[in-house]
C-alpha cells in the first residue's frame, strides 16, 4: 500500500463512520441522512479500505462525485474499526483533516446482537438454540473479538488521527436523549445543531431484532474480558461510559 498517491483536488470526504459494529451506525446514517447540510454515500457501507481497496484516491473520491459542493460528505463503514496499521496510515495521508465517528454500546450487548446475528454461520443455527461453549467459542474468535474491542480500535486510529478529529456517541445516549447527541454532533460536523433534528424519528430503532435475554454463562464471560477496559475507556473517551 503505497502513501505516494497523495490526492490533491479530489473530492473525498468530510468524515468517515468508523464503528462499532451493532452499536447504532444503521441508527446514525439516519440521522445524518435528515440533515440538509450532509450528503451520505451509498450504500451505506462502502467498504472500500477494507474489501474493494485500490491504491488510488480517485477510486475513492468517485463514491462522493455526486455530493453537492456546499455539504459536508462522507460514509459509515463499520469494519473500518479493525483495519490494520497501514490503512490508517493511508486514510490520513488521503485526508489528513477528515473527522471519525465512532459509536460505542454497552460491549456485552453489542457482542450478544453480533452472536446473534452472525452465528447461524458458525454453527448453522442460531444464538439461541447454542449452547454456552458454543456462543463462548464464537465470541474467542478473533475477528469477533476484535469488534468489541473499542479500545484497541480508537487506539489504532488516534495512533494517526488527533483526538480532537474522534466524536463518539454511544447508542444508550441515542435512546435517551437521542436530540442532545445529534447537536454535539452536528457541531463537531460543523453544521447547524439546530436543523435536521426528529426527534420522533430519532427514536425509531434500526435494524432491532426482537429482544432475547442474553445467557448467563455468556454474559459472565464477556462481562470478565470485556469490562476490565471499562476504566481506561472512559480515560481515553473523558467521559463516564453508560454500562459496567
Amino acid at each position: 500500500m503505497s502513501l505516494s498517491t497523495k490526492p490533491s483536488n479530489l473530492r473525498l470526504p468530510d468524515f468517515i463512520g468508523i464503528g462499532a459494529m451493532r452499536a447504532g451506525t444503521s441508527w446514525l446514517r439516519k440521522q445524518l441522512e435528515r440533515h440538509p447540510d450532509i450528503w451520505t454515500a451509498s450504500p451505506k457501507e462502502l467498504h472500500f479500505f477494507d474489501r474493494h481497496f485500490t491504491d488510488s484516491p480517485a477510486a475513492y473520491a468517485a463514491h462522493f462525485a455526486n455530493a453537492p459542493a456546499a455539504a459536508r460528505c462522507g460514509e459509515i463503514t463499520p469494519a473500518y474499526a479493525i483495519l490494520p496499521d497501514a490503512t490508517i496510515a493511508t486514510i490520513r495521508h488521503w485526508m489528513p483533516e477528515a473527522k471519525l465517528l465512532f459509536m460505542l454500546r454497552d460491549p456485552v450487548a453489542r457482542a450478544w446482537s453480533h452472536a446473534r446475528k452472525d452465528f447461524p454461520q458458525f454453527r448453522d443455527k442460531p444464538a439461541e438454540e447454542a449452547s454456552a461453549d458454543e456462543l463462548i467459542a464464537f465470541a474467542k474468535q478473533p475477528q469477533i473479538a476484535a469488534r468489541g474491542d473499542y479500545l484497541n480500535c480508537l487506539r489504532g486510529w488516534l495512533k494517526h488521527f488527533p483526538r480532537e478529529q474522534l466524536w463518539c456517541g454511544f447508542l444508550e445516549h441515542a435512546a435517551t436523549d437521542p436530540a442532545a447527541l445529534l447537536g454535539d454532533l452536528f457541531t463537531f460536523l460543523h453544521v447547524d445543531p439546530h436543523l435536521g433534528i426528529d426527534t420522533k424519528a430519532a427514536a425509531r430503532r434500526e435494524n432491532a431484532r426482537p429482544d432475547a435475554p442474553i445467557p448467563d454463562a455468556l454474559r459472565a464471560y464477556l462481562e470478565q474480558s470485556l469490562y476490565a477496559q471499562n476504566a481506561e475507556l472512559a480515560d481515553l473517551l473523558g467521559q463516564n461510559l453508560p454500562w459496567g
